[in-house]
């Protein structure tokens, strides 16, 4: 990965590759920002400007060895730490540890990057604070977090923060086209529906995305009218795969945006899914504002939940339960 495949988060890139020119590199920086925004993408282009024995302004050259094992991902001074199950524990803190204090193999450096830093437990949060107090010489070590807020203080205070916000729908396009080879008009589509998140959007794509969003308009609707059993059978079969269940959410979060926005505007323009303005018109009329509104919450504390890794089918069935209570009616 070099800095000129990255689209979007032009200040960030800058920053990062005036830093490698410089030679005023960090030990510890803290990528955060929303899941799919393109952190990963950036740590990664750093890390080979990082590893490259001449990069030219802060650019990895693309030639060299060094470069050849990054885009093959088998670079022997390029570690990367992912959850074990439900968290980063501490034994894989451990490891870095040993490995971040021995002199590199191969080139000057070591780099780390560390995924879903938050999901540290306590002991391996504890254990890591010591690297980032002691930092070895040579070694740089990138966190990556979508919920920066629940990493400790002490780790956050020693680390340089780089924030990463939502890309413009036109950057997500673009990723589209080029990644996904989606035709402009479905890649707007889609685009529309990602939050901003490149890698939401080709997550989309690639997926059973029609489905999804079909399911998605749906379901409140549906559960409106369905027997609590049904509540919990729709829990229980969106609750098998984790990951799909998050994008459901993103989906009906975005849906009931719409049927919120409607009901306070009946602007057309500003829907994500304007292809089904009948439909949002037609159940947009069936909630009080109230309602929308505290349902979004409900969405959004949910997907909180399933990215600590809470009970799935558990926060399920929760919000659908809410989503069949909503009540019709006028604003009191």
């Amino acid at each position: 990965m070099k800095w000129e495949k990255i689209i979007g988060h032009r200040e960030n890139v800058l920053a990062l590759r005036q830093a490698v020119a410089a030679g005023r590199v960090g030990h510890a920086y803290l990528f955060a920002g929303p899941r799919g925004v393109g952190k990963t993408a950036v740590a990664r282009a750093f890390a080979a400007a990082l590893l490259c024995p001449a990069p030219a302004a802060g650019e990895a050259c693309g030639r060299c060895r060094d470069c050849r094992q990054l885009a093959a991902g088998n670079h022997p001074e390029l570690q990367e730490i992912r959850p074990d199950g439900a968290s980063i524990k501490i034994d894989q803190v451990r490891e870095l540890q040993r490995v971040a204090y021995l002199t590199p193999r191969q080139g000057s450096r070591r780099v780390f990057l560390v995924e879903e830093a938050d999901l540290l437990t306590r002991e391996a949060a504890n254990s890591f604070l010591k690297v980032l107090e002691e930092p070895p010489e040579r070694t740089v070590i990138i966190l990556l977090s979508s919920r920066p807020q629940a990493l400790p203080p002490t780790v956050l205070s020693r680390c340089q923060v780089f924030t990463f916000r939502p890309l413009p729908v036109r950057e997500v396009e673009e990723v589209l086209v080029r990644e996904a080879k989606l035709a402009p008009e479905v890649a707007g589509e889609v685009a529309l529906l990602s939050g901003g998140s490149p890698g939401r959007a080709l997550e989309l794509a690639r997926g059973d995305f029609a489905e999804l969003r079909r399911r998605a308009c749906g379901l409140p609707g549906m559960l409106r009218q369905s027997p609590v059993l049904e509540v919990f059978r729709q829990a229980a079969l969106l609750a098998e795969d984790r990951e799909r269940a998050l994008t459901f959410l993103d989906l009906l979060e975005a849906w009931l945006r719409d049927l919120l926005v409607w009901r306070e505007t009946s602007a057309e323009r500003l829907l994500i899914n304007r292809d089904r303005v009948s439909l949002v018109r037609q159940e947009a009329a069936a909630y009080r504002r109230r309602d929308l509104v505290g349902l979004l919450k409900q969405v959004g504390a949910t997907k909180e939940l399933l990215r600590a890794n809470a009970n799935t089918r558990l926060a399920l069935e929760v919000l659908f339960l809410r989503l069949a209570g909503a009540r019709a009616g006028r604003e009191e």
